[in-house]
């Protein structure tokens, strides 16, 4: 397993962000260089001795060599540009690679710093894929209240958080209906945060940093772990940038929907980006609009037929003005609401 010194979680790497956004517990934006060149073999004692460790770690457990024509990706977690034209702009992620020699299955761990959970914690990430659905890249996200060793996400005190989903069969046409997919979400399936490359098969999309929320209340007032593990069979790449942990607690008065589509806003409050969440029951015509607290329409933006499942969408937050606004989802046969705050 390998380390990375990021002796100032919490404190050096929040610096620019603090004025927004006071209950961050922790935010990796993964562009720091010193990240990546601190980066070193691990050394005695191994992760897992210390249950506060405040290191972050990347694990490269399948060790394979890369299979790219480049041949120079290296194991584990490292630092890329975005794939995407929409991210790539003063930003990087940090990746990890699926592509070997030889087909295989990858098994790259990139491991928190130990984290101590308040009552409304939240955890938030943006992910994407180099491509989608042809050779899309899955990943999983493990919490452990035990310790940081990679064995721990996986046994008594851990929970698998969210999945990803991998491409398991190539398809033949350009849409995603002839791919086979493992169980978990399928990022640009619903036709949302992709670079529309091409329209001829075999389709090969860039995909767009999505952002992603879990919340954490059930581990609350525990010192825990969150691992990304990149498992993914002869595939390509994966990508995570703002890896973040902040308190999500709605005030009173404040309520969110519990109608069929399962509407939601977190975080709410908000003052950076919001994510709107909903399940659809059925594929259909999805509008989501935004009104302000006297009722004037804010923004709309129609996100054409998407496919049953839950969806996310993003809202920057950051360039409205402070105050009460309400979400609407309209499908071809219901509309839902629900309060958002931007402070």
């Amino acid at each position: 397993m390998k380390k990375i010194y990021l002796l100032a979680v919490g404190f050096v790497a929040l610096s620019a962000f603090k004025a927004k956004a006071q209950d961050t517990l922790i935010y990796e934006s993964f562009n720091f260089q010193s990240f990546y060149d601190n980066l070193v073999d691990d050394v005695v004692p191994p992760p897992g001795s210390d249950p506060n460790d405040p290191l972050w770690y990347s694990y490269d457990e399948d060790g394979l060599a890369d299979g790219s024509a480049a041949g120079t990706r290296p194991g584990g977690w490292f630092a890329v540009q975005p794939f995407s034209d929409v991210d790539t702009t003063n930003n990087v992620a940090i990746a990890a690679n699926s592509w070997f020699t030889a087909p295989a299955l990858s098994k790259n761990w990139l491991i928190s710093p130990a984290l101590s959970l308040r009552s409304s914690d939240t955890l938030f990430w943006r992910a994407a894929p180099s491509q989608t659905p042809r050779y899309l890249d899955g990943y999983k996200v493990y919490i452990s209240t035990t310790t940081n060793d990679n064995l721990s996400f996986l046994g008594a005190g851990s929970a698998l958080l969210y999945t990803a989903a991998e491409m398991t069969s190539l398809g033949s046409d350009t849409t995603f209906s002839t791919y086979g997919f493992s169980s978990g979400f399928v990022h640009g399936q619903d036709g949302t945060y992709i670079d529309i490359a091409t329209t001829s098969a075999p389709i090969l999309h860039n995909g767009q940093l999505r952002p992603f929320f879990v919340p954490l209340t059930a581990y609350a007032g525990q010192t825990v772990f969150i691992a990304f593990l990149h498992e993914s069979f002869d595939d390509n790449l994966i990508s995570i940038d703002d890896f973040m942990v902040r308190g999500s607690a709605v005030p009173a008065g404040i309520t969110e929907s519990t109608d069929e589509l399962g509407l939601n806003v977190f975080p709410n409050p908000s003052a950076d980006q919001a994510q709107v969440n909903y399940n659809l029951t059925e594929a259909t015509n999805v509008t989501i609009s935004i009104y302000d607290v006297a009722g004037k329409l804010i923004s709309s933006d129609n996100k054409g037929v998407q496919a049953a499942g839950r969806h996310f969408s993003a809202i920057n937050t950051a360039a409205m003005a402070n105050g009460f606004y309400t979400v609407s989802v309209q499908t071809g046969s219901s509309r839902s609401t629900v309060k958002m705050i931007v402070k």
